[in-house]
């Protein structure tokens, strides 16, 4: 198994050598849950999360949607205010004031639905009063297997017309419906990013003729950007950006500081929020903080020279879900800037401080109070939107309340 990764791997210095030989590349038991079997009984996360009681947190939830969206993914704004939200097994809903209307959108992509796959995330044109463009991530299910691809497409009324597929990945893949990626960003630089999971197949992340476990950039119109960093490399596909990836689930260009910044989920452990930069290893599998699900070690290492340290990370896992970057007025001043991300496993929303690119605090909120936060999203005019995982799932809005925060007796920090 080393050597066959090693010889993919795309790395030539030697460091692969002495990492590889810690691997032990087993899958977990049970792959296809997107959440911890089990948890290691201590953390290494150097500053411990700080839990906010639900009666110290000064806002409330607002049920928008109560129990009727099947499976929900994503939650994306029109420049008018209404909400799309997609639903794997192929729904495009619209949330219109706070009402979700009765009809789906019509000439969503046939999607290929199972484990975690179907239709995954939506992206709202940055120029779309005169596009009316979308673009949609999904897996596609052909003869030689399944496949991420991103569909560009306009909105007419109640119908997506002018349909364009604009990337596929690479290869297909068969029987691997889970750990997939699928989050739709786009950069600073006004490209486009597609984040690809390893589908357990923890190989694929080192390989650079394999999209498994990369961050994938591209124009707007599918075309290639002439200085991704690998180029002209004959042993490399020209749209990765990324690589060492096991399943980033969250990804965002608007943070106001001029970077891409992205949340995968590890194993047993080493959830990780990571800045993402041209060309960089992230080292899954070479390194992680996780464990396999049976305890076993996939490397002994947590950093290693030459690939990139997240900037935060997780143990035990919490499943990070998705990552967006507040702004508004609605949330206390100090929360401008920092990164909420929905967890699975957590069952919280978890709020990041960071400053100068490096997190000083991290609180987390609603601890098991609506289950699974599979998407977070902040509307313009600054509220914050939870979306809950499920087959019968809900969608919430924080809104402040005077009663709460006099009950809190103390601004919140």
């Amino acid at each position: 198994m080393a050597s066959g990764l090693l010889g993919r791997s795309g790395i030539r210095n030697g460091l692969a050598t002495a990492l590889l030989s810690g691997l032990s590349l087993l899958l977990p038991a049970d792959a296809g849950a997107e959440v911890s079997v089990g948890e290691p009984q201590t953390s290494t996360t150097a500053a411990p999360p700080e839990y906010v009681p639900d009666s110290e947190f000064p806002f409330e939830l607002k049920k928008i949607v109560d129990g009727k969206l099947k499976l929900p993914w994503a939650m994306a704004f029109l420049p008018d205010g209404r909400m799309l939200v997609t639903e794997r097994p192929g729904g495009l809903r619209i949330i219109e004031g706070d009402t979700m209307l009765s009809d789906s959108i019509s000439g969503v992509p046939e999607v290929s639905v199972g484990g975690h796959s179907g239709l995954l995330d939506v992206l709202v044109d940055r120029n779309f009063p005169n596009t009316h463009r979308l673009f949609l991530s999904y897996m596609h299910g052909g003869p030689n297997g399944s496949t991420i691809r991103i569909l560009r497409a306009r909105l007419d009324g109640m119908a997506l017309i002018d349909k364009q597929v604009i990337f596929e990945s690479r290869p297909a893949i068969k029987n691997a419906t889970d750990q997939i990626g699928g989050r739709l960003a786009f950069g600073p630089d006004g490209m486009l990013y597609l984040t690809i999971g390893d589908r357990f197949q923890m190989e694929r992340a080192q390989n650079l003729m394999d999209d498994g476990g990369k961050i994938i950039r591209i124009r707007d119109d599918g075309s290639i950007p002439d200085d991704n960093p690998f180029v002209g490399r004959p042993d490399a596909l020209p749209e990765i950006y990324s690589y060492g990836h096991r399943n980033p689930q969250g990804l965002i260009g608007n943070a106001g500081d001029g970077r891409l910044w992205s949340v995968e989920q590890g194993p047993k452990g080493g959830d990780e929020l990571n800045l993402i930069t041209s060309g960089g290893n992230y080292g899954w599998p070479l390194v992680t903080f996780g464990t396999n699900y049976d305890d076993t070690i996939i490397s002994n290492l947590t950093s290693a020279p030459g690939l990139i340290d997240s900037v935060h990370h997780w143990v035990p896992s919490v499943a990070t879900a998705s990552l967006v970057s507040y702004s508004g007025s609605v949330m206390p001043e100090d929360w401008l800037g920092n990164f909420l991300v929905g967890t699975l496993v957590g069952q919280c929303l978890v709020r990041l401080e960071v400053t100068n690119g490096v997190v000083t605090r991290e609180r987390r909120y609603l601890h098991n109070t609506i289950g699974r936060i599979r998407d977070v999203a902040v509307s313009a005019d600054g509220y914050i939107y939870l979306l809950t995982d499920g087959t019968a799932a809900s969608l919430y809005r924080l809104e402040p309340t005077e009663d709460l925060l006099a009950k809190a007796n103390k601004p919140l920090q």
